[in-house]
């Protein structure tokens, strides 16, 4: 795998994590991986639905979503750390635009990606467990799925991917098997859109 590090703004920065074809191919992935594949695809197919409750829920659904912040949907790309990678200590590259980002400031900014939404992922995790019962009575609804339910478990799943990708990531710092890489590919896609906004 390897990381990149873009800045939104002055202040903040995305990570995201490219998985190498090898972890990428259909026949490694994990049965929570396969869940959230045929999620993705459930959904794609409502997305397309004509009209109907279907198309509804994922138009409102689609407006939810943009409400989830960016840092956790960067930190989710991160597997959680396996025993597998442990062991195998690899070392993984950070590319991020070097005219827009000090070399000297990445591991600085890698820690505080790694460290600062711990704490709420973890809380809110635990709270999306503890409202997953108190929806059971919607699933008395006839023909709609228990929407609240779902959506819990979708939130109580994002978190648990958000925090556990963040403690990939700090792993990664604490065992320095991280290599920092100026990318002028990214400089070029940088400079672009300043001068090209659309």
């Amino acid at each position: 795998m390897r990381l990149f590090l873009l800045p939104v703004s002055t202040r903040r920065s995305l990570i995201y994590c490219e998985r190498v074809a090898q972890e990428a191919s259909p026949g490694s992935r994990t049965l929570a991986d396969r869940i959230t594949h045929k999620a993705n695809e459930t959904w794609a197919n409502w997305e397309n639905a004509e009209s109907g409750w279907k198309k509804q829920l994922t138009t409102y659904g689609n407006k939810m979503l943009t409400r989830i912040p960016f840092e956790e949907w960067g930190l989710k790309t991160l597997p959680p750390l396996s025993d597998k990678r442990r062991a195998a200590k690899e070392q993984v590259d950070v590319l991020f635009p070097g005219l827009f980002v000090k070399e000297s400031r990445v591991l600085e900014t890698l820690h505080k990606l790694a460290t600062e939404r711990q704490g709420l992922h973890r809380s809110r995790l635990w709270w999306s467990f503890v409202g997953m019962p108190i929806t059971i009575p919607f699933a008395l609804v006839p023909i709609v799925p228990n929407i609240p339910f779902f959506y819990l478990v979708f939130r109580a799943w994002s978190h648990y991917r958000a925090l556990y990708g963040s403690k990939h990531l700090e792993y990664l710092l604490q065992q320095k098997l991280i290599n920092t890489k100026p990318s002028p590919i990214l400089d070029e896609m940088y400079a672009a859109g300043l001068i090209h906004p659309t």
